[in-house]
């Protein structure tokens, strides 16, 4: 759960929803000239991106369910284990040692699901499968115990990875790359350093399960933002902080974390993109008691649209990364 703030918003976890948050000329070229350019343009376009190789392959995986896992946290492992294994059989396996997967500097031709890189990207799921088996299995010192495994076979569209823009990025606790990442207590701040080896869009998006909201673009940014905040490669961006804003006419958004439960997690997505994207279909801002919702949208949707955009442009990456906020 967290708060936008100025401190502004809260997630109220037995509603759903978040509270809180206090109001706020081409010179003289034939149209045949400019024509014949067009179509060139277009054909480009197309060898550049679209003619990457796209193909249906199926993967699966089996995970043991360990004592310290939920069933949430070994069917998501399974998932992402399958969608590589997907990914390996249509285009075989990443070699760390193999020179010719950095195509060009700042960019890299592999995409990293999990923790592991893999030489396609996965465009869409086309059918899904879990299934779960227990298994008794000698314990300590030669006690049965019975134990759950998580199996997923899955169906997806994969296209082979083209070179794409090597990201830096980490989440933290306080505005300074050493600070804790990952892990949150209740009532900490969230803050998100992030580098481009090039010039391009991104944007923020907190996932909690059923509903995904919007951090940024912050509220007060103008239209031109809306689909992603413009950054320039090589430049280092904190966001969520206002003493490193640097943003004008822009008023950030602070992130407080907090939760009502000893634990839980969500999900932090990184959307970039060299070339502007339009953004989803977000929920209008309502007003309730005087407080202001934030744009959301459904989780499902979300993936949607986060389906749509791999398949539409190959320099568009998300990243996920998964987060825990716990009491102290």
């Amino acid at each position: 759960m967290l708060k936008l703030s100025r401190k502004i918003c809260f997630i109220n976890p037995e509603k759903g929803i978040l509270e809180g948050w206090n109001i706020w000329n081409i010179g003289k070229i034939s149209i045949k000239f400019k024509f014949v350019l067009i179509i060139i343009t277009i054909l480009f376009a197309g060898l550049n991106g679209f003619g990457q190789k796209v193909v249906r392959t199926t993967g699966k995986a089996q995970v043991r369910m360990e004592t310290n896992m939920t069933t949430d946290q070994a069917y998501e492992q399974a998932e992402q284990l399958a969608m590589i294994n997907a990914i390996e059989n249509a285009f075989g396996t990443y070699v760390e040692q193999q020179m010719d997967m950095t195509i060009e500097e700042g960019k890299t031709a592999y995409n990293i699901i999990g923790t592991t890189k893999v030489k396609g990207d996965w465009i869409e799921t086309i059918d899904i499968d879990f299934r779960e088996n227990v298994e008794v299995e000698s314990g300590k010192y030669g006690k049965k115990q019975n134990v759950k495994y998580v199996s997923c076979n899955i169906k997806g569209r994969v296209r082979e990875s083209i070179s794409k823009a090597n990201l830096e990025y980490i989440v933290m606790n306080c505005p300074d790359q050493a600070c804790r990442t990952f892990d949150f207590y209740d009532g900490e701040q969230l803050y998100l350093y992030f580098k481009s080896p090039v010039n391009g869009y991104v944007s923020v998006y907190v996932d909690e399960g059923d509903i995904t909201y919007r951090l940024l673009p912050y509220v007060t940014m103008g239209d031109e933002y809306q689909s992603g905040v413009k950054v320039e490669g090589d430049v280092g961006y904190t966001f969520f902080s206002e003493s490193k804003n640097i943003f004008d006419n822009a008023i950030v958004d602070e992130i407080e974390m907090y939760t009502n439960k000893k634990l839980e997690y969500n999900n932090i997505y990184i959307i970039f993109a060299e070339e502007a994207f339009v953004k989803p279909v977000l929920n209008d801002k309502e007003l309730v008691d005087n407080r202001i919702l934030p744009k959301s949208l459904e989780s499902e949707k979300f993936q949607e649209w986060l389906q749509g955009n791999r398949a539409s442009s190959p320099s568009f990456q998300e990243h996920k990364i998964k987060i825990s906020i716990k009491h102290k």
